[in-house]
Order: structure tokens, then C-alpha cells, then sequence
């Protein structure tokens, strides 16, 4: 089941279920999050949690529309439950969300090949020169270490 999450309450669960779906860095050269960096994200972005059967967040996607488009900022799934369509399930939330004839954008970290595919699997392609000008006039850069994928969902 996935519900809305507004309250600050879900930020450790959040960090928990981000530091276990953070998979790109061996454990001797990366570092856990803290709640304390999904406040901002908790109260900026909507954000929804996937409910097992158990009622316990198995993981979370948060978005932000700019100005009739929608970026997806976060979609992580606990690392145990990843080959479950957790993130399938809230990557289609989310585009249910958007709605009709709007185009959605994701930044992935380009080592995190499995994001890529992922994305790619579900229709999100890399940019295009029909999609950068739309892009760069609402203020998104790709950086060095991450590619832009995006999707149009059309009536």
C-alpha cells in the first residue's frame, strides 16, 4: 500500500531506508544519513511510502512539480525488498500523480547503473535536443557525475 507521508516523523525512517537501498559506495567508503537530511526533502517535496503487509515502510519517492513538469528527487526501496516492484510501484505512483501530458525528470548518479536500467526499463530515456532547452530554462543542470533521464507521459 502506499500512503502520503508530510510529517517530520518519517525522516528516520527515510535515512534508515535510504542508508540500506545506498548500495553504490562499499560500506568502508561511504557514510549513513541521518533524518536530519530528509526534514527539508519531507516538507519541500510530496512524498508517499511503500506499506507492507505489516504496515513498515519498505521504501519512499519524493517529487516536486516545476512549473508544469515533475521531478522525481528520491525513490529508494530497503535493500532486502528491491527485487519485490516496490520501486516499480512508486515509480507508477508517481507518474499517476504527475498526471497526463506533463514530462517527468530523474537525476541518477551515472555509477549507479542499476538506477539507470531501471529508469530505462520503465520508459525514461536519456536527454535529447528536444528535451535540454526544456530543462536547462527551468533551472536543472546535469553535473558531471549524474545523468538526467526523463519521460513524457502524453494523454
Amino acid at each position: 500500500m502506499i500512503i502520503q507521508a508530510k510529517e517530520s516523523k518519517y525522516a528516520d525512517i527515510f535515512a534508515t531506508v535510504y542508508n540500506s537501498a545506498n548500495t553504490l559506495f562499499d560500506d568502508s567508503e561511504r557514510y549513513d544519513a541521518s533524518g536530519e537530511i530528509f526534514i527539508k526533502q519531507l516538507k519541500d517535496d510530496t512524498n508517499f511510502v511503500y506499506l507492507d503487509e505489516e504496515q513498515k515502510i519498505r521504501g519512499f519517492m519524493s517529487f516536486h512539480k516545476i512549473d508544469r513538469y515533475y521531478e522525481l528527487t528520491s525513490l529508494y526501496v530497503e535493500r532486502k525488498y528491491q527485487k519485490e516492484k516496490i520501486g516499480y510501484q512508486l515509480l507508477t505512483h508517481f507518474e499517476k500523480q504527475a498526471g497526463k501530458n506533463t514530462i517527468l525528470f530523474i537525476k541518477v548518479l551515472k555509477n549507479a547503473y542499476w538506477a539507470l536500467n531501471f529508469y530505462q526499463k520503465n520508459g525514461y530515456e536519456f536527454l535529447n535536443d528536444e528535451i535540454y532547452p526544456i530543462i536547462t530554462s527551468l533551472g536543472i543542470i546535469e553535473k558531471s557525475w549524474e545523468k538526467i533521464l526523463y519521460k513524457k507521459i502524453v494523454p
